[in-house]
């Protein structure tokens, strides 16, 4: 199964315009009076003009990447970095943002000579809301119910759970068509960089209302302790479940504690795409099947639950606070079968001072082992930031400052905003690959990647196999893939109501697959998500779809 390529500028099904059929979330609370547009009409957003792409003439990769979704790759940094943006983008004012971050909150400016330079390349002072990743949520809706919005608002991800979206956008922040459709973008370079996929979840209102944090179509890994395989004489090319099931035993010492598969969800994605399930839905003639509907989440659950009782899953699978990070790196679970596919660096440097380590990725293969599965992509962006409304004149300078923050890998902008200045935040090594310093490492994490990023290339420094490594895993795996048929549109059932009914669904299947209830409880467990909302969910992406057009062949 193929699908079209990750260039594509046609924009054949737009972002929702059945946000009004749900109950008003508390979201809007503040702003159901404020003149938001009175419907998302998906006729409107299919005519919306996206962003011409314009690739960035940059560092050439050592291993380019193509329109399937590979992304470039480099061996080692490059040597000269050119400079992307030539003016400073700020008017000396002072810029608010609110974003997520994944580890500890940095010194301020004050006490960072990081931020403080930031400060002066961007022109702007920067007054960011740095907000842990598990509490954004409530602090999202917290910020918006209140009004009192900073400049630029990462959208809490994914955006598409976010109850009333198209209204909140509409009553609350800037409509950026007029500065970014078709070959307006080009005034900003690197915003013209992005790709087209990762635009299409900014369209609400017949209008562009963000700008894309974009990800690559690759989406995550199944990730392996390739030490342990070829200690325990594992092959890698595991043809087909049959030959995954005696490899996972085969990893499998519960004596020492150590078993081959660390959590349930993860690993029934894995088991799904060997069973060739829908990429979440599957659309056929203008209709939408849950995956949970289907034949083939059926076989996984059966897959699962034999698994399970094999023994082979560490107990504290069903655990949402399991550490499997840590579970992985330690040896203790040899598969992490699902996790995001940046997580490859964040691995390499947890165990460099391990020297039995070695990190692989595991290719899935359809349940008969005859052919690579279809790979899942991903929606082409991690979310979006929105700018508040403002006049003209702020928000063509908050454009300038969202453009130079998403400098393309290899430019000097790229290089200060993830390693800072040389000496200080980091050093070179002898192929000339920046090292960050211990000051580098806790000051440099300001979440400004969450506010606008640039395509992710395939990077290790010091480490120039790691490129051809995982170009060549990305060349294989995503030439044959499924798309999720959803991206792009928007049901506000499901932002209300399916983090309810997926959970209630799922803590069901829990209970199959450890021998509590039978299988055959999973049609009343399909049946009760259907009447919570899952079919109200499907009536709203019918109805889109329908509006739209259709989803493109």
């Amino acid at each position: 199964m193929s699908t079209p390529t990750f260039g594509r500028r046609r924009f054949l099904h737009g972002a929702g315009s059945l946000a009004l059929l749900a109950g008003t979330g508390s979201l809007l609370s503040a702003c159901n009076d404020s003149g938001a547009p009175s419907s998302n009409q998906a006729d409107a957003n299919r005519g919306a003009e996206l962003p011409t792409y314009r690739r960035f003439a940059g560092a050439e990769p050592d291993l380019p990447g193509n329109d399937t979704g590979v992304d470039d790759a480099y061996r080692n940094f490059p040597a000269e970095q050119l400079r992307s943006v030539a003016e400073t983008p700020g008017n000396g004012g002072t810029v608010s943002g609110m974003a997520n971050i994944f580890y500890a909150i940095p010194p301020g400016p004050d006490r960072n000579a990081f931020w403080a330079d930031l400060n002066e390349r961007l022109g702007v002072d920067l007054d960011l809301r740095m907000v842990p990743n598990a509490d954004y949520p409530t602090v999202f809706q917290t910020v918006i119910a209140g009004g009192d919005l900073p400049d630029l608002v990462m959208m809490s991800p994914p955006p598409n759970r976010i109850p009333n979206l198209p209204q909140l956008l509409g009553a609350q922040f800037s409509n950026l068509s007029d500065h970014l459709s078709g070959d307006a973008v080009l005034d900003y370079p690197n915003l013209a960089n992005l790709s087209t996929d990762s635009w299409r979840s900014t369209v609400y209102n017949g209008g562009i209302y963000g700008v894309p944090i974009p990800r690559g179509r690759t989406h995550s890994y199944h990730f392996i302790r390739q030490d342990l395989f070829e200690k325990y004489g594992v092959p890698v090319e595991l043809k087909g479940y049959d030959e995954f099931a005696e490899a996972m035993k085969a990893l499998t010492d519960s004596r020492q504690r150590r078993f081959a598969l660390s959590r349930i969800l993860p690993t029934m994605k894995l088991l799904g795409r060997m069973n060739n399930e829908p990429n979440n839905w599957r659309e056929e003639g203008g209709s939408f099947t849950r995956s949970y509907e289907t034949e083939e989440f059926r076989q996984t659950v059966s897959d699962m639950t034999e698994l399970w009782e094999a023994g082979v899953v560490h107990p504290d699978a069903f655990s949402d606070t399991q550490p499997f990070k840590q579970l992985f790196n330690a040896g203790a679970c040899a598969v992490n079968a699902s996790d995001g596919y940046g997580g490859w660096t964040q691995y390499i440097v947890d165990n460099k001072d391990n020297p039995e380590f070695e990190l692989g990725l595991l290719p899935v293969y359809t349940r008969d082992g005859s052919e690579l599965a279809p790979w899942a992509y991903g929606p082409g962006q991690y979310s979006f930031a929105a700018i508040k409304q403002q006049d003209d004149e702020r928000l063509t300078m908050l454009l300038r400052v969202l453009n130079w923050l998403a400098a393309p890998f290899g430019t000097q902008e790229y290089t200060y905003r993830f390693y800072g200045e040389e000496g200080r935040d980091h050093t070179l090594d002898a192929d000339g690959n920046p090292v960050l310093t211990a000051e580098g490492t806790a000051n440099t994490v300001l979440p400004i990647r969450y506010l606008a990023d640039s395509p992710s290339p395939i990077f290790m420094p010091g480490r120039p196999q790691d490129a051809d490594y995982q170009h060549e895993f990305q060349s294989r795996v995503l030439p044959n893939g499924a798309a999720d048929p959803t991206v792009g549109l928007f049901s506000n059932t499901n932002a209300s109501k399916n983090a309810a009914i997926d959970k209630a669904f799922n803590d069901g299947v829990n209970e199959i697959i450890q021998g509590r209830k039978p299988i055959g409880d999973l049609d009343s467990l399909v049946s009760d998500w259907r009447s919570g909302g899952g079919d109200q969910i499907r009536a709203e992406y019918e109805e889109e779809l329908q509006k739209a057009g259709g989803v493109p062949s």
